[in-house]
């Protein structure tokens, strides 16, 4: 069998991942790109600006994955991926190497994870989005709901309404988190987030500490909260995937179930995840290098 990196994309799921309410305290995004003089002062810009979700049901999103990892074999590779799917429902991923060739498909809802490899004609399935991405050699540690929250701009799903301890790192902010996903968050001067971290202690049979980097962000042409345009994933064993936002597109009405769909073709093997007997990711799983 073949092995696949981009799966192991730290960012397929980044990748994304990617699940986000709304949470108390948020309210309309007013950016005014003023320097905030205090912790508590860029907090609540940061809460203004980036814990609304969307009013729109979906998006559309086309993006560049740049994978690499130094370990068992140094591998390197980049491939193009859509994502598409309502914010309250499914959630679709295709990933393609560059020449345009399709590597695989991604289906996330309610009932889980579900991953077809058109050229092995395998497909996996897992109740646990993240648990499942991880068993494929996946390491993110978002599901692709909360990813492309994160891709517009929306972080309540993953920040905790409060902080536990604020501090300052040169002109930045930085915050404490004493439960949830987040352990940190670094705020720039003027409120906006540019790193969060954490550990995967829900999602990995051993824990592992990840890393996400806003580097840039992209203006809005209507005057709201810039958006990531690009982000950095690592992990602590050297694996880090870099997502380039090249297009996105919210929807004014909801994807209609067909375009959501994942069907398997008749002659697909459908292998079960979430079963003591299930193969984990230390072992030889089919994953597609295009390097």
């Amino acid at each position: 069998m073949t092995c696949r990196p981009w799966l192991t994309p730290t960012l397929m799921t980044l990748a994304a991942t990617l699940t986000l309410v709304a949470l108390s305290g948020c309210a309309t995004r007013n950016p005014s790109g003023a320097v905030q003089t205090s912790p508590e002062a860029a907090w609540q810009v940061f809460r203004q600006q980036y814990c609304t979700p969307s009013k729109k049901p979906g998006l559309l999103v086309k993006a560049s994955l740049s994978y690499s990892r130094p370990k068992p074999i140094k591998r390197s590779n980049r491939t193009v991926i859509s994502m598409w799917g309502n914010f309250s429902g499914p959630m679709r991923l295709d990933i393609s190497a560059g020449i345009g060739k399709l590597l695989a498909h991604i289906r996330e809802d309610t009932n889980g994870l579900l991953v077809f490899y058109p050229s092995d004609k395998v497909a996996y399935t897992h109740t646990n989005p993240v648990l499942g991405a991880t068993r494929l050699g996946m390491p993110f540690p978002f599901s692709l709901n909360e990813l492309a929250n994160i891709v517009n701009g929306d972080f309540s799903g993953l920040v905790p309404n409060e902080y536990a301890e604020p501090g300052l790192q040169n002109s930045d902010f930085s915050y404490q988190f004493s439960n949830g996903l987040v352990s940190r968050l670094v705020l720039n001067e003027t409120g906006r987030p540019i790193l969060l971290e954490g550990r995967t202690t829900k999602a990995y049979e051993t824990a592992q500490a990840w890393r996400l980097e806003i580097n840039t962000y992209k203006e809005a042409v209507d005057k709201s909260a810039p958006l990531p345009e690009k982000l950095t994933l690592a992990l602590d064993n050297g694996e880090k995937g870099v997502l380039r936002i090249k297009a996105r597109e919210l929807k004014v009405a909801p994807w209609p179930a067909k375009a959501t769909d994942l069907k398997l073709p008749k002659n697909v093997k459908t292998i079960r995840l979430d079963n003591r007997h299930s193969p984990s990711r230390n072992q030889d799983m089919p994953v597609v290098y295009t390097d």
